[in-house]
C-alpha cells in the first residue's frame, strides 16, 4: 500500500516518473517579499528530492504557478488553497492562495500565522497540490490534511509521492527521512471529517474526502462549509463501517453504522440511495481512548431531517427545544474522535 494519493495531471509532456522539467513561479504584490525565503525553501526541498526544477520569474503573467494571498474563510480554519488547470494529463498552469486571514507576520525570523503556524509548512503543504499530489490521510505527512506537530519537512509518503510522478532526483542518494509513530491519543492518526449545512433543506452533510468537499465547494452554492465537525480512525480491527444514504426525495443525508438498518432502508425505502462507506468510526468508546466522543443521533418528525450532535450540550439544548419542534432523541449513533489541535489545510 502506498502512502500517498496522485490528483491525476501533473507537469511536463512525459508519462509519470519521469522529468517534470523547469517549471516557473511568482509572487504577486499580495504577498510580501518577506514571505520569498519561505517559498523558495519549499519549492527547494520538492526538487532535492524529484526531478523536476523551479525557477523564479518577476511576474506572474510569465509564471507556471502563482502564489498570492486573500481572504478565504477567516483564522484557524483553512490556511491556503491550491488549484489548476490541465490539459489531458498535463498541467498547464496553478494559483496558491494563502488566507490572509490568518495574520502571516514574520516572528523570530519564520513567517508564522497569528496562532503560532510555520507559513513554510504550509507553502509545502500547497505546493504539493500544485505539482499533483491529493491530500493523504494515512500517517501525519505534509501531505495530509492536519497538521501534525510532529512534522517539519516532506516526510517518506510525500516523497514518494513526488518521485511516483517524477521519478527521483538525478544521482541523489539521499534515503528518506523515517515516519513518525501514529498515537491515538494525540488523534494524529484520524482523519478531519468536513461538515456543510444545506441552506436548502437544513440538512447536515459529512465527508471525509477533500476532492468532495473541493467539488461540494465549486458546485453547490447551497452547501454552507462549517468546518471540521470531528474526526474519524483508520480502518482497523477496531472500528466499524459508518454506511452512507441519500434521499432522491428531499435531498438529505443519512449515515448508520447498523448493517440491519442499512438492509432495511435498501430493501424498503426505494428514495435512499445507498452510497457505501462513507467512513470509519470507533467499535466502541473504549476503543477510542480519551479522544473519543460518542455522537448523539436525532430525527425530526417535522421535516424527516437527522442531526449527529457531537456534545452533550448539544444534544441537551436540542431536547430543550433551542433547535425547533419536532426533533426526537433516537439514542447514541456511533463514536469518532474529537478533532485534532492541528490546523486543517485546504
Amino acid at each position: 500500500m502506498v502512502d500517498y494519493v496522485l490528483e491525476g495531471p501533473r507537469w511536463g509532456a512525459g508519462a509519470r516518473g519521469t522529468s517534470g522539467g523547469t517549471v516557473t513561479w511568482a509572487l504577486d504584490a499580495a504577498l510580501p517579499a518577506a514571505f520569498a525565503s519561505a517559498v523558495q525553501s519549499a519549492f527547494a526541498a520538492w526538487a532535492s528530492v524529484a526531478n523536476i526544477s523551479f525557477q523564479q520569474v518577476s511576474s506572474t503573467a510569465s509564471a507556471s504557478i502563482d502564489l498570492t494571498q486573500g481572504v478565504l474563510d477567516g483564522l484557524g480554519n483553512t490556511l491556503g488553497y491550491a488549484s489548476y488547470a490541465f490539459s489531458g494529463q498535463r498541467m498547464t498552469s496553478a494559483t496558491v492562495t494563502f488566507d490572509s486571514a490568518e495574520g502571516w507576520h514574520v516572528a523570530g525570523g519564520r513567517v508564522v500565522s497569528n496562532q503560532g503556524t510555520d507559513f513554510y509548512l504550509v507553502a509545502l503543504h500547497e505546493i504539493g497540490h500544485a505539482l499533483g499530489l491529493d491530500h493523504y490521510n494515512g500517517k501525519p505527512e505534509v501531505m495530509n490534511s492536519i497538521i501534525s506537530p510532529s512534522i517539519t519537512g516532506l516526510m517518506a509518503g510525500d516523497i514518494a509521492g513526488i518521485q511516483a510522478l517524477y521519478g527521483s532526483t538525478p544521482g541523489s542518494t539521499t534515503a528518506p527521512p523515517t515516519q513518525p509513530p501514529t498515537q491515538t491519543s494525540d488523534g494524529s492518526d484520524v482523519n478531519a471529517v468536513y461538515r456543510f449545512y444545506d441552506t436548502r433543506t437544513g440538512d447536515h452533510f459529512y465527508t471525509t474526502s477533500a476532492a468532495e468537499k473541493a467539488q461540494i465547494l465549486k458546485s453547490l452554492p447551497s452547501y454552507q462549509y462549517e468546518g471540521v465537525g470531528w474526526a474519524t480512525p483508520q480502518d482497523g480491527p477496531n472500528t466499524i463501517d459508518v454506511f452512507r444514504f441519500y434521499d432522491t426525495k428531499t435531498g438529505q443525508h443519512f449515515f448508520t453504522t447498523d448493517a440491519g438498518e442499512r438492509d432495511t432502508i435498501i430493501k424498503t425505502l426505494p428514495s435512499y440511495h445507498y452510497e457505501g462507506v462513507a467512513f470509519e468510526a470507533y467499535a466502541s468508546p473504549a476503543a477510542a481512548g480519551t479522544g473519543g466522543v460518542t455522537l448523539e443521533r436525532f430525527y425530526n418528525t417535522q421535516t424527516g431531517l437527522h442531526h449527529y450532535a457531537a456534545n452533550a450540550a448539544e444534544a441537551d439544548a436540542i431536547n430543550h427545544g433551542s433547535a425547533g419542534p419536532g426533533w426526537v432523541d433516537e439514542g447514541r449513533a456511533f463514536t469518532v474522535h474529537v478533532p485534532t489541535d492541528g490546523m486543517l489545510f485546504a
